[in-house]
């Protein structure tokens, strides 16, 4: 079970070209390459900024193979972004596999997995909870969720902190990375760590303390996604 969120095409605000009729040739698109990539076994409930889709994916696995869900995820992957290359436009899912009797929880799963992929600003393509365990896990309100979230809260007020935190953690602690994508000297970035571990006791540079500032960081990201819900 995939659940789509569609962008917008660019033909849908180019002057002088009707939005609707853009938007449905996008989904005729996006449909008819769904369509050829599973044999037209794919059930749809779309519209063109998203919805439901179905994908059968053969027999069920047997006992050994239960609990690896492994085999048809790349190739639905691959469908996905064929259909979303045919259509012009980025599609983010949701995915969740289930037996037939197990539909409707896996596309309440599916939904819960999209929102949770677009809310921590996921790229475009097919996640499932596996990857996004957690982020799925910080998004459940708790007290231990506003905790987390308020150790970086000394670092509110200093937005290039903040940035430099995420782009460090994202480019695998590698300082040129970070230094390379935020177009600052290596020298910078190593002073905005070094305030980092100053405003919050969680220093970026050592191991031990990169695990609770990644979720932290999940955390924080949590949090005002439901305040801005």
């Amino acid at each position: 079970m995939l659940c789509l969120s569609v962008a917008d095409h660019p033909d849908e605000h180019s002057p002088g070209v009707d939005p609707g009729v853009a938007a449905r040739r996008k989904l005729r698109r996006f449909e008819a390459e769904l369509d050829h990539r599973t044999r037209q076994s794919a059930l749809t409930a779309l519209t063109p900024t998203g919805g439901l889709v179905l994908v059968p994916f053969g027999p069920a696995p047997g006992p050994e193979e239960a609990d690896t869900g492994e085999a048809p995820w790349p190739l639905l992957a691959a469908t996905l972004a064929a259909a979303a290359r045919a259509a012009g436009a980025a599609v983010l899912a949701g995915a969740a596999s289930a037996a037939p009797a197990e539909v409707p929880g896996a596309a309440a799963l599916a939904h819960e997995v999209l929102d949770v992929a677009r809310a921590f600003g996921r790229p475009p393509g097919l996640h499932r909870l596996d990857d996004i365990l957690l982020e799925y896990q910080l998004t459940r309100p708790s007290r231990a969720r506003s905790r987390l979230a308020a150790l970086l809260e000394p670092l509110a007020d200093a937005g290039e902190l903040l940035i430099t935190l995420r782009t460090h953690l994202a480019g695998g602690l590698n300082r040129r990375h970070t230094a390379s994508a935020l177009h600052l000297h290596p020298n910078t970035v190593d002073y905005r760590l070094r305030r980092i571990a100053a405003l919050t006791g969680l220093d970026p540079t050592r191991p031990a303390d990169v695990p609770r500032i990644t979720a932290a960081l999940a955390a924080r990201t949590a949090e005002q996604a439901s305040l801005a819900g």
